[in-house]
């Protein structure tokens, strides 16, 4: 059909504030708002590498409401010190949320961004490239001293975020129409108290970030949009973008801690912003 739309969906990092993006999904799966490409950085790779595996939204919701900080991290207790938690918990839970066997067989388009620590370049994970493990999505979930490097291959990687916390790029290269980004923090004009305490300010940094990565990223896209719209760019396309994010703070240290009532609380708010922004 040559009419048809190349939709993707791009989902953004921020730890346990992801049960928002299964909110989102969800209200996608019912409206029939299905993405052909899907795109992921840190938590925002591992639902883009469940939906893209098979996994239903009411699969998805189950495994968020059934996961705890204990599935995915423990303090680190080991010598040499390489960071504050142990993700070895991560890699079991990985299992439970994504079908590895089905990523290799699937028609959906999966790319997870990491950060490659000897080159201190982005990395796009390809499952159309590549046949991805727990330790791909691992690598992209990686934030530096939270988290230890994660190895794959010869080489070692931190998290996606560092250089692309919204991967928009990849989606565009991959032939996306149409593109559904899922932020996990409001953007535009927020009011930050000033931290008070360590784990605060890590927190308050992060997001910062991971916002303004973002937003660089939807004015080179809107700028490219306009130049193509007025017949000066005949090497791009138009390509709609439309972004789902929270209408109000999901709680910065909920980064590191996964608790069931907080994402059944995040997985309403992602439904109900996923309604507002997509309906009519």
């Amino acid at each position: 059909m040559p009419n048809q739309i190349t939709r993707a969906l791009v989902l953004s990092g921020g730890g346990g504030r992801g049960a928002y993006e299964c909110g989102v999904y969800k209200f996608l799966e019912l409206t029939g708002i299905l993405p052909d490409i899907l795109v992921g950085t840190s938590i925002g790779a591992i639902n883009a590498a469940a939906i893209a595996s098979g996994r239903s939204a009411a699969e998805l919701e189950r495994l968020w409401l059934t996961t705890r900080t204990k599935d995915v991290q423990r303090f680190w207790r080991l010598s040499p010190w390489k960071s504050i938690y142990d993700t070895t918990p991560w890699r079991k839970t990985l299992r439970r949320f994504i079908d590895f066997d089905a990523l290799t067989h699937t028609d959906k388009r999966l790319l997870i961004a990491a950060t490659e620590i000897e080159t201190g370049q982005l990395r796009i994970f390809d499952n159309h490239e590549t046949s991805l493990t727990p330790a791909h999505v691992l690598a992209s979930c990686s934030i530096p001293l939270l988290y230890p490097w994660t190895k794959v291959g010869k080489r070692h990687y931190w998290d996606g975020a560092i250089m692309a916390n919204t991967p928009l790029a990849g989606a565009i290269d991959a032939g996306a129409d149409e593109i559904l980004v899922v932020l996990l923090s409001p953007v535009g004009k927020r009011q930050i108290k000033p931290p008070r305490h360590p784990w605060q300010a890590f927190a308050v940094m992060l997001d910062i970030a991971l916002s303004a990565t973002f937003e660089n990223d939807l004015k080179q896209l809107e700028n490219v949009n306009r130049l193509v719209q007025a017949q000066l760019d005949d090497k791009h396309r138009h390509v709609r973008c439309q972004v789902i994010t929270p209408a109000h703070d999901t709680g910065l240290l909920r980064i590191i801690r996964y608790e069931p009532e907080a994402s059944r609380e995040l997985i309403e708010k992602g439904y109900i912003d996923a309604r507002r922004a997509l309906s009519g």
